[in-house]
């Protein structure tokens, strides 16, 4: 289970980076704590359904864009 943590938080690090954003202005964007959000980045956390509704939203992304790297 971490390894796929792990995986869904280099892909929010990407899509984050890719807009030129801090840990914080991303996860005040998205409507999540920057704490949390910044465990769900380096994997320590994993992450809920609840919660990558929240960034699928704020990013114009789907559900499906989020996780179509995750092997």
């Amino acid at each position: 289970m971490a390894q796929i943590d792990k995986q869904f938080g280099d892909i929010l690090r990407k899509i984050r980076e890719a807009r030129n954003m801090t840990q914080e202005a991303f996860a005040k964007f998205c409507g999540i704590s920057r704490a949390y959000y910044g465990r769900i980045e380096r994997g320590e956390h994993s992450i809920t359904l609840e919660q990558c509704q929240k960034i699928a939203e704020a990013t114009g992304l789907s559900m499906a864009e989020l996780f179509k790297d995750i092997v």
